[in-house]
Protein backbone atom coordinates (compact mmCIF):
# COMPACT_ATOMS: atom_id res chain seq x y z
CA UNK A 1 0.00 0.00 0.00
CA UNK A 2 2.85 2.42 0.82
CA UNK A 3 4.48 1.60 -2.52
CA UNK A 4 1.26 2.39 -4.34
CA UNK A 5 0.89 5.74 -2.52
CA UNK A 6 4.52 6.66 -3.25
CA UNK A 7 4.09 5.79 -6.91
CA UNK A 8 0.85 7.75 -7.13
CA UNK A 9 2.61 10.72 -5.50
CA UNK A 10 5.45 10.54 -8.00
CA UNK A 11 3.06 10.30 -10.93
CA UNK A 12 1.04 13.24 -9.58
CA UNK A 13 4.26 15.26 -9.24
CA UNK A 14 5.24 14.41 -12.83
CA UNK A 15 1.73 15.28 -14.02
CA UNK A 16 2.05 18.72 -12.41
CA UNK A 17 5.59 19.11 -13.76
CA UNK A 18 4.46 18.55 -17.37
CA UNK A 19 1.40 20.80 -17.00
CA UNK A 20 3.60 23.54 -15.54
CA UNK A 21 6.20 23.16 -18.29
CA UNK A 22 3.52 23.57 -20.98
CA UNK A 23 1.67 26.44 -19.32
CA UNK A 24 4.85 28.47 -18.73
CA UNK A 25 5.68 28.29 -22.43
CA UNK A 26 2.18 29.20 -23.58
CA UNK A 27 1.70 31.94 -20.97
CA UNK A 28 4.24 34.07 -22.82
CA UNK A 29 4.35 32.52 -26.26
CA UNK A 30 6.21 35.46 -27.80
CA UNK A 31 9.05 35.11 -25.27
CA UNK A 32 9.06 31.33 -25.82
CA UNK A 33 9.33 31.84 -29.60
CA UNK A 34 12.14 34.37 -29.09
CA UNK A 35 14.07 31.90 -26.93
CA UNK A 36 13.61 29.16 -29.49
CA UNK A 37 15.03 31.43 -32.19
CA UNK A 38 18.13 31.94 -30.03
CA UNK A 39 18.82 28.21 -30.02
CA UNK A 40 21.58 26.88 -32.28
CA UNK A 41 19.24 25.29 -34.80
CA UNK A 42 17.50 26.70 -37.84
CA UNK A 43 14.77 29.27 -37.14
CA UNK A 44 12.35 27.29 -39.28
CA UNK A 45 11.96 24.92 -36.30
CA UNK A 46 10.99 27.71 -33.89
CA UNK A 47 7.30 27.94 -34.82
CA UNK A 48 6.57 24.19 -34.87
CA UNK A 49 8.45 23.78 -31.56
CA UNK A 50 6.70 26.81 -30.03
CA UNK A 51 3.38 25.00 -30.24
CA UNK A 52 4.55 21.39 -30.55
CA UNK A 53 6.52 21.12 -27.32
CA UNK A 54 3.77 22.48 -25.05
CA UNK A 55 1.25 20.27 -26.84
CA UNK A 56 3.49 17.25 -26.30
CA UNK A 57 3.89 18.19 -22.63
CA UNK A 58 0.10 18.37 -22.24
CA UNK A 59 -0.22 14.96 -23.93
CA UNK A 60 2.38 13.48 -21.57
CA UNK A 61 0.47 14.88 -18.57
CA UNK A 62 -2.86 13.62 -19.93
CA UNK A 63 -1.47 10.12 -20.38
CA UNK A 64 -0.56 10.06 -16.68
CA UNK A 65 -4.19 10.51 -15.63
CA UNK A 66 -5.29 6.99 -16.50
CA UNK A 67 -3.79 3.75 -15.29
CA UNK A 68 -4.19 2.37 -18.81
CA UNK A 69 -1.93 5.02 -20.32
CA UNK A 70 0.40 5.92 -17.45
CA UNK A 71 3.22 3.79 -18.90
CA UNK A 72 3.01 5.69 -22.18
CA UNK A 73 3.14 9.00 -20.34
CA UNK A 74 6.13 7.93 -18.27
CA UNK A 75 8.01 6.61 -21.31
CA UNK A 76 7.25 9.70 -23.39
CA UNK A 77 8.27 11.95 -20.50
CA UNK A 78 11.51 10.04 -20.05
CA UNK A 79 12.20 10.31 -23.77
CA UNK A 80 11.65 14.06 -23.85
CA UNK A 81 13.70 14.60 -20.70
CA UNK A 82 16.45 12.37 -22.09
CA UNK A 83 16.53 14.21 -25.41
CA UNK A 84 16.62 17.59 -23.72
CA UNK A 85 19.34 16.41 -21.31
CA UNK A 86 21.47 15.32 -24.28
CA UNK A 87 20.88 18.74 -25.86
CA UNK A 88 21.97 20.49 -22.64
CA UNK A 89 25.01 18.21 -22.46
CA UNK A 90 25.93 19.24 -26.00
CA UNK A 91 25.62 22.89 -24.97
CA UNK A 92 27.88 22.18 -21.99
CA UNK A 93 30.44 20.53 -24.27
CA UNK A 94 30.38 23.58 -26.61
CA UNK A 95 29.23 21.52 -29.57
CA UNK A 96 27.36 24.55 -30.91
CA UNK A 97 28.87 27.81 -32.13
CA UNK A 98 27.10 29.81 -29.42
CA UNK A 99 25.52 29.12 -26.06
CA UNK A 100 21.84 30.07 -26.05
CA UNK A 101 20.02 31.52 -23.06
CA UNK A 102 18.36 29.16 -20.63
CA UNK A 103 14.62 28.52 -20.41
CA UNK A 104 11.74 30.12 -18.55
CA UNK A 105 9.70 29.10 -15.57
CA UNK A 106 11.20 27.36 -12.59
CA UNK A 107 14.61 27.03 -14.25
CA UNK A 108 14.98 30.54 -15.66
CA UNK A 109 17.52 31.40 -12.98
CA UNK A 110 19.48 28.19 -13.54
CA UNK A 111 22.65 28.05 -15.55
CA UNK A 112 23.01 25.16 -17.97
CA UNK A 113 24.80 22.97 -15.40
CA UNK A 114 22.00 23.39 -12.85
CA UNK A 115 19.46 22.84 -15.61
CA UNK A 116 21.13 19.57 -16.56
CA UNK A 117 21.20 18.41 -12.93
CA UNK A 118 17.51 19.31 -12.55
CA UNK A 119 16.59 17.41 -15.73
CA UNK A 120 18.58 14.35 -14.69
CA UNK A 121 16.86 14.39 -11.27
CA UNK A 122 13.39 14.51 -12.89
CA UNK A 123 14.48 11.84 -15.39
CA UNK A 124 15.68 9.64 -12.51
CA UNK A 125 12.32 9.97 -10.75
CA UNK A 126 10.56 9.13 -14.02
CA UNK A 127 12.71 6.05 -14.62
CA UNK A 128 12.07 4.92 -11.03
CA UNK A 129 8.31 5.22 -11.68
CA UNK A 130 8.66 3.24 -14.92
CA UNK A 131 10.41 0.42 -13.08
CA UNK A 132 7.81 0.42 -10.31
CA UNK A 133 4.91 0.29 -12.78
CA UNK A 134 6.64 -2.46 -14.79
CA UNK A 135 7.75 -4.51 -11.78
CA UNK A 136 6.41 -8.05 -12.43
CA UNK A 137 6.24 -9.02 -8.76
CA UNK A 138 4.71 -5.70 -7.83
CA UNK A 139 1.39 -5.63 -6.06
CA UNK A 140 0.66 -2.51 -8.14
CA UNK A 141 -0.79 -2.96 -11.59
CA UNK A 142 -0.63 -0.02 -14.03
CA UNK A 143 -4.43 0.17 -14.11
CA UNK A 144 -4.46 0.76 -10.33
CA UNK A 145 -2.15 3.78 -10.61
CA UNK A 146 -4.09 6.87 -11.48
CA UNK A 147 -4.51 10.43 -10.35
CA UNK A 148 -8.24 10.24 -9.62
Amino acid sequence: MKHKRLLEGIIFFLFLFWIYAAVVKLADISLWRFRLREQPFDDMFAEPLAWGLPLLEFVIAALMISGRTVKWGLWMGAGLLGAFSVYIGMIQLHVFSHIPCSCAGIVKHFGWTEHLIFNIAILTVTVYAIFQVNKPQSDITPSEVQLS
